[in-house]
């Protein structure tokens, strides 16, 4: 989100009515609204404003012997969001310990997934299961079932991170199910969660060595469909793209038309996963191409295309496909195209990829 014109009159508004009403006795209310603020804080980058207003509801309540389980479970859903994840725990154990009985069930379910989370965000994989476990489980006792949702998204993660990407997929897609279901009290779920779940677990299972081409093209094809029916094109153009990558590792004989395909979903997209699916698919049938005119005429245009991304993205990007072209075999890239690519790497500044980068120049340069 940008701070355009729309955003600045909403966070006026905020602040004026948090005013008034803790002028006016109605905490309850201002509260909220500074609930409110700290998530459009976050959505803004402002990690440090956001934390602030959460910290500043947790302490309104505890002044007027309200319950600060509410306010506590914002700040620690802040807090995580600010990679913070120690104290995040921290404040999800706080809310636990000041829940009122009447809401304890509720807060104890969604402290644990973002305990749970913020576990997995320290690398802490076994803790994170067993808080993402309770959480699904107590969501789906209290008929939450975006809370049930995120948890099975949350533990889809952990299976990624673990090399086990069929169990991810699984996850995401009872995921899905219960984002369709609606989301309950306790969280909003954004409209298309339940798309964008099924999506990801398309690319689990496109990642899944032992699932069928065939079985993951046809989940593909049915979740691109739904993705354009509600007018979603870049969730169209990322499973394209799984289909793609899927196609090129599994040496299809169709890779380069898919990888067409790809590009032709991705093209004109401008949000920012639009516009890195176009810089993949650009770069992506430089791997595919026989030709050499067209192989630099993609080459060149996926390097522009994904300079104009943040350099973390850019990097990974061109890194990713030097890394592929040195190991390519069937398409052996020239001593042109390597230097071109390494190149347009050391210019990021990022250390890392300059090193890869240099080793590759320095390579040509001896051979």
């Amino acid at each position: 989100m940008s701070a355009d014109g729309t955003v600045v009159v909403r966070l006026a508004q905020l602040r004026g009515r948090i005013a008034s009403f803790a002028r006016g006795g109605r905490y309850d209310l201002a509260i909220d609204l500074l609930g409110e603020l700290a998530r459009v804080d976050l959505a803004l980058g402002l990690p440090a404003d956001g934390i602030q207003r959460a910290r500043q509801a947790a302490q309104l309540a505890e002044e007027r012997g309200e319950s600060t389980a509410g306010p506590l479970l914002v700040l620690a859903a802040t807090l995580l969001a600010t990679r913070a994840p120690e104290a995040a725990i921290d404040a999800c154990a706080a809310a636990i310990a000041r829940a009122e009985s009447s809401e304890r069930a509720r807060v104890e379910a969604i402290a644990r997934l973002v305990g749970g989370a913020a576990q997995r965000a320290a690398g802490r994989f076994a803790e994170a299961r067993v808080l993402l476990d309770a959480a699904r489980g107590a969501a789906a006792r209290l008929g939450e079932t975006g809370l049930a949702g995120l948890a099975l998204a949350e533990l889809a993660w952990i299976d990624l991170a673990e090399n086990r990407p069929a169990s991810a997929a699984t996850c995401f897609e009872f995921a899905g199910e219960f984002f369709a279901r609606g989301s309950g009290a306790a969280v909003r779920i954004a409209p298309g969660a339940a798309l964008e779940a099924e999506a990801l677990a398309v690319a689990c299972w496109a990642a899944d060595r032992d699932a069928a081409r065939e079985a993951v093209a046809a989940r593909a094809a049915k979740t691109a469909a739904k993705a354009r029916a509600a007018d979603r094109p870049e969730l169209a153009a990322y499973v394209d793209s799984v289909l793609a990558d899927l196609a090129i590792a599994r040496r299809a004989a169709d890779s380069a038309q898919a990888s067409a395909r790809a590009a032709a979903s991705a093209d004109g997209l401008r949000e920012a996963l639009g516009r890195e699916l176009a810089a993949r698919a650009r770069l992506r049938q430089v791997r595919t191409a026989d030709d050499a005119r067209d192989r630099a005429r993609h080459l060149e245009a996926g390097i522009e295309l994904a300079l104009a991304l943040d350099r973390t993205r850019a990097g990974a990007q061109l890194g990713t496909l030097l890394a592929d072209l040195v190991e390519d075999t069937d398409r052996p890239p020239t001593k042109a195209e390597l230097a071109r690519l390494a190149n347009a790497i050391a210019g990021l500044g990022d250390p890392s990829l300059a090193d890869l980068a240099s080793a590759v120049l320095d390579e040509l340069e001896s051979g």
